[in-house]
């Protein structure tokens, strides 16, 4: 690449950790990348790797030319490996890519480009596509795709708190914004490093924090057919889901409350979080089964240590995700609130009735001749790691009963007759609280929030094709639930 005032330069720190065999594909998608605007240095971490990982590599920076270098250490973690090589650096901008995932051909070219247009940028954030092995086809299916759908962009994150960046290896950094604000990876932390070098990294700044999105540059990561990566391991490791919590996100957003006020992205990040690890409970495939009852206990109280820090309004209007009105209402009670006054008493089409209450609350069915029954249900405790503060109430009643709980009346939330039980909820929250009305509600075990293109800023064909496909998604549903019936 040919010298340039305007030539951005870039270090992509890479840690290399028994990966063998996924590091030639990342090494072939770096020797397939476009020149155009950058300078590339590349040092790998060999962090006591058990495999030729480290050797690989050499031989790789020697056969192609590439600048870069392979630094040994013995095994002490990623985040020790990205530190080390964060302090070795030289790039104005740093990134770090996991060794098993890719990059698309025009990726640095892409992500130099927006910076050429945008030298004020301190974090930008790469678009993140999905390679589900062993289908060999990246998939544009990440759960916060939404940010990308208008095109590149810069966003006020204080302004809109569900943009948020959570990963490393997608994003970029101004080297010296890191040194001068002091901001390393945590040591031992087994999940939410990188969200947590990212939420330091805006929390230190002294700046309003602002997200860059580079939607023209594509990030492959890869999910192994083999499910043994780091991310596909945590349910098997306790302290995943202690630790991020009372190690990582509760002591950072107690240091921001005693500064003034916790973010709403900040917020927004330990919802992202809560959406990995709590709907799943209630299924049988992501069932903690690892915990002790003891650990149960302690993943509550760390739960809890965070949502003290959420504001009720940032709780029930978060829509980067679609986070059930059940793991809400659990937060909600962790964080020693009362369940909200619009929550509903939903019904489904045969009369039947879910309410969600407090546990040892009064539940009462008004009919319309006055009569009071209080024996046609039953209370059901939803297991999220043994909790006790949240219950349903269930029953049978009939049309034109009202619910009361504890003396105050609950609206009875009819079940339209395309809805699923999560849209139906999913709908009601919306309209109480006006939150992006023309989204398609959410079902079950789904993660993706289909709604209008919102944040500032974007290319308006970017904005007019994210409509259509919008559109269409809708109309596919809506005719998908027309055959289930008919």
């Amino acid at each position: 690449m040919g010298e340039s005032a305007s030539v951005v330069t870039i270090t992509a720190v890479i840690p290399l950790y028994g990966v063998e065999g996924y590091l030639p594909d990342l090494l072939a998608s770096l020797l397939a990348q476009r020149p155009g605007g950058y300078e590339l240095e590349t040092l790998f971490v060999d962090d006591g790797s058990p495999d030729r990982s480290g050797e690989i590599a050499e031989r790789w920076l020697l056969e192609t030319g590439f600048r870069g270098t392979v630094i040994r250490q013995a095994n002490a973690g990623v985040s020790a490996a990205r530190n080390r090589g964060l302090e070795a650096a030289t790039g104005e901008w740093i990134t770090f890519p996991d060794s098993d995932d890719l990059l698309a051909p025009g990726y640095f070219q892409a992500i130099a480009a927006f910076l050429a247009g945008d030298p004020a940028s301190s974090v930008v954030s790469a678009r993140m596509l999905r390679l589900m092995e062993p289908d060999p086809t990246p998939q544009d299916v990440h759960a916060l795709q939404f940010r990308f759908m208008a095109g590149n962009r810069r966003v006020p994150i204080d302004r809109y708190p569900d943009f948020f960046q959570l990963n490393v290896a997608s994003a970029f950094f101004r080297r010296q914004d890191v040194l001068d604000r002091g901001v390393r990876f945590r040591p031992g932390l087994h999940a939410s490093e990188d969200a947590l070098f990212v939420a330091e990294f805006f929390l230190r700044g002294e700046c309003e924090p602002v997200l860059g999105l580079a939607a023209d540059a594509h990030y492959i990561y890869r999910r192994r057919a083999s499910r043994d990566s780091a991310v596909d391991r945590f349910r098997n490791d306790s302290d995943s889901y202690i630790g991020r919590f009372m190690n990582g996100y509760a002591p950072l957003m107690a240091d921001a409350a005693a500064r003034g006020r916790v973010p709403g992205w900040l917020q927004s990040m330990f919802l992202y979080e809560c959406q990995w690890i709590l709907p799943v409970q209630l299924t049988s495939h992501g069932y903690a089964n690892v915990l002790t009852e003891e650990e149960r206990q302690r993943v509550l109280a760390a739960l809890a240590s965070c949502a003290q820090y959420v504001d009720e309004d940032r709780l029930f209007e978060y829509d980067a995700t679609a986070l059930p009105l059940a793991s809400r209402l659990l937060l909600q009670m962790l964080a020693g609130r009362p369940i909200p006054s619009w929550v509903g008493a939903y019904r489904d089409r045969d009369g039947r009735v879910d309410v969600p209450v407090a546990a040892g609350s009064h539940v009462e069915v008004h009919t319309q001749d006055g009569a009071v029954d209080q024996d046609r249900a039953g209370f059901v405790v939803p297991d999220y790691f043994g909790q006790q503060l949240l219950v349903h109430w269930s029953g049978v009643i009939p049309r034109g009963a009202h619910i009361v709980v504890d003396g105050m009346p609950r609206r009875v939330v009819h079940q339209r007759w395309a809805d699923t039980p999560e849209q139906q909820r999913d709908r009601h929250r919306r309209t109480e609280l006006d939150v992006s009305r023309h989204a398609i509600p959410s079902r079950e075990h789904e993660v993706r929030v289909w709604k209008p293109i919102p944040g500032p800023g974007g290319g308006r064909g970017d904005k007019l094709r994210w409509r259509v496909l919008l559109t269409r998604r809708r109309v596919a549903r809506f005719v998908k639930r027309m055959f289930q019936i008919g």
